[in-house]
């Protein structure tokens, strides 16, 4: 099937795509979680405002903006920078801003440093906010530790305390690893208890750095199992879990004609920056990477390179061959594709050393396991007859699944 895939795109053919734009403030993480994929966490360097405007114009220029574009700072830890600089940082990207574009701001943190201040700004700039804490201290601090090998929960409740003093709305990531598959309910409870009401389940995956997952020799089901009873339990308790929605979402959405991918495999519907410059399309994980068989993923500089350079240059050419090479077979071989759409370069790459790989563990898990649990249970409602509707199911339309 890959005839139903564009072949090389041109700039005409991406114009308005990009919904999502990924800043790396700074590559510099404050703590050490054993999980971690980014490849230079110890650099202390800074986005410079010039940078960040660059970014917002090359966006423009190249026609790239769609007319929401969502600005996410991400990768390292975005709030080891100052609040001062996020006030230039925002002013900058307002300065920019394409013509006919709404921008919202969102970050994902480990909120270790989340205080009053800090609050103040999410406030006044209505900044979206992710925080990344996996459940209860016992399986928090066993993944997410300071450099120095202790555990940070205490100091994320700290943060977690700041937001939710403030009304500061927030969702969760929390990080499934081997450890938390016998503890969904555990975990559901805990996140339920601090009034944490909207949770995403990453599982612990290969990729960048991190060459080895914990789940990748789950046996007899472990995982599905896991997700069924967090489910019914989240359900019970009133949380919303982001993993559910997508699966119910992606079952309403048909692949698009030409563009039959997900907004990692389809290319600049996500458009990361690293802090100077560099531009990367995909999966925001490959940003900064360089890979043994590909070398650095990087295809420009927002501050010298045109959106044609970019293109016709040797790593959008190889990537993107790979890419919808491994987007097409997906589509031919698997029943699970209208769900996932050809899965995650990041994860293809990491797991398989190649972008044109087909299914990989964060594909069997993440996707068709929870999808078998939620179908299973749709099912069941229908055999129930009408007075059970599907609509009892918990689940909610309302969102859609992204990086913000």
């Amino acid at each position: 099937m890959a005839e139903f895939l564009i072949g090389h795109p041109t700039p005409d053919d991406l114009r308005g795509r990009t919904r999502l734009l990924v800043l790396q403030g700074t590559p510099f993480c404050n703590i050490a979680c054993r999980y971690c994929y980014l490849p230079d966490r110890g650099n202390r360097a800074r986005m410079a405002p010039e940078t960040v405007r660059a970014a917002l114009r090359w966006l423009e220029t190249s026609g790239l903006a769609a007319p929401e574009l969502a600005v996410v700072w991400h990768a390292g830890e975005p709030l080891t920078l100052p609040v001062d600089w996020y006030r230039d940082a925002l002013a900058a990207a307002a300065s920019a801003r394409p013509a006919g574009t709404t921008l919202r701001h969102c970050i994902q943190t480990n909120a270790t440093l989340v205080d009053d201040r800090w609050c103040a700004l999410f406030r006044e700039h209505g900044v979206q906010i992710g925080v990344s804490l996996d459940g209860p201290a016992r399986l928090h601090d066993a993944q997410r530790r300071t450099r120095a090998g202790r555990g940070t929960h205490g100091a994320v409740m700290r943060g977690v305390a700041a937001l939710q003093r403030h009304a500061i709305p927030f969702h969760a990531i929390c990080v499934i690893g081997d450890a938390a598959l016998d503890a969904p309910e555990e975990l559901v409870e805990f996140f339920a208890a601090h009034d944490i009401l909207e949770i995403g389940f990453n599982i612990e995956e290969v990729e960048g750095v991190h060459t080895r997952s914990s789940l990748s020799r789950d046996r007899a089901g472990r995982f599905r199992g896991f997700f069924e009873r967090a489910w019914r339990r989240a359900a019970a308790l009133g949380v919303d879990i982001r993993e559910v929605r997508t699966i119910l979402t992606g079952l309403q959405q048909p692949p698009a004609d030409g563009w039959p991918g997900n907004d990692q495999n389809m290319p600049f519907d996500i458009v990361t920056v690293t802090h100077d410059g560099r531009i990367h399309t995909f999966s925001p994980e490959l940003a900064g990477l360089t890979h043994p068989r590909i070398g650095g993923l990087a295809l420009g500089n927002v501050l010298t390179s045109t959106l044609q350079q970019v293109l016709d240059g040797p790593v959008f050419r190889q990537a993107w061959a790979e890419i919808a090479a491994g987007v097409a077979a997906c589509a031919r071989g698997c029943a699970y594709f209208p769900l996932c759409r050809g899965g995650a370069p990041s994860n293809k790459l990491g797991e398989l050393g190649s972008f044109a790989g087909t299914e990989t563990m964060a594909c069997r898990l993440g996707h068709q396991e929870i999808a078998e649990t939620i179908l299973q249970h749709i099912l069941q409602d229908i055999d129930r007859g009408p007075e059970v509707p599907i609509s009892a199911a918990p689940h909610n339309l309302d969102k859609i699944s992204s990086y913000v």
